[in-house]
């Protein structure tokens, strides 16, 4: 195969593949041989009822979560068989996670928050500086960055943690529940700027929602429903 043919196949290929995922708690089935694919560029809705299991199989995505059986593979890396060290190189170079707490952390400023995983990753401050700046006006917080989290609107946190997540320009974003906590202006707000972070950087989204009128600024949909994944 020519060096041409391979890059062709490898933009084919898919950027995320889970298959055969299973995880009990207690004797509790929660995923029962899920199976899901996503591809570069696409921005994906994971809905569920409340206790669907929806969080655990995303935590389980980005390999912060062990699934009982099965495989995960980003960027044709195997998550699931990934020792601690290397799961945190792929989160630092290919994988950004917002948490549903967003866990800002209370002392930092907005810049800092954003900075955090340049400082942890030892890479050239002044280059983070300049991508958190660029970050920050993009998604319209360059007001908060000598602001501290205890100041800001939910939203704003919210879009500081997006900022830090795609701070080290990962290929995929994760996010649990970004708008689970914000009223409806704050929601739309969030929401479209993850399609422009989508659309203009090309980052693949996948976002774990509850919420039908958020699920929608996705390109497509999966329900999780008695442990398994169902495509709408």
């Amino acid at each position: 195969m020519s060096d041409f043919q391979q890059s062709r196949a490898s933009e084919a290929s898919p950027l995320l593949v889970a298959s055969g995922l299973s995880k009990s708690f207690r004797g509790q089935i929660v995923l029962a041989n899920a199976k899901l694919t996503v591809q570069a560029g696409d921005f994906l809705s994971i809905m569920g009822e409340s206790g669907s299991g929806k969080s655990t199989f995303l935590n389980i995505l980005a390999g912060n979560l062990r699934p009982d059986s099965g495989s995960v593979t980003i960027a044709g890396q195997c998550v699931t068989t990934m020792k601690e060290a290397q799961l945190a190189r792929l989160r630092r170079t290919e994988l950004g996670f917002v948490y549903q707490s967003l866990n800002l952390l209370p002392t930092l400023s907005g810049l800092d928050n954003i900075l955090l995983p340049t400082v942890l990753d030892h890479r050239d401050l002044r280059e983070g500086k300049k991508e958190a700046l660029e970050l920050a006006e993009e998604l319209r917080v360059g007001h908060l960055l000598s602001a501290f989290p205890e100041t800001m609107s939910g939203g704003e946190r919210q879009r500081i943690a997006i900022a830090r997540a795609m701070i080290h320009h990962p290929k995929l974003l994760m996010l649990d529940e970004p708008t689970g906590s914000l009223d409806s202006r704050s929601t739309e707000d969030v929401l479209r700027l993850l399609c422009h972070l989508n659309e203009t950087r090309g980052v693949t989204v996948i976002q774990v929602t509850h919420s039908a009128a958020a699920a929608a600024y996705g390109k497509r949909t999966v329900t999780l429903k008695d442990g398994e994944v169902i495509e709408q």
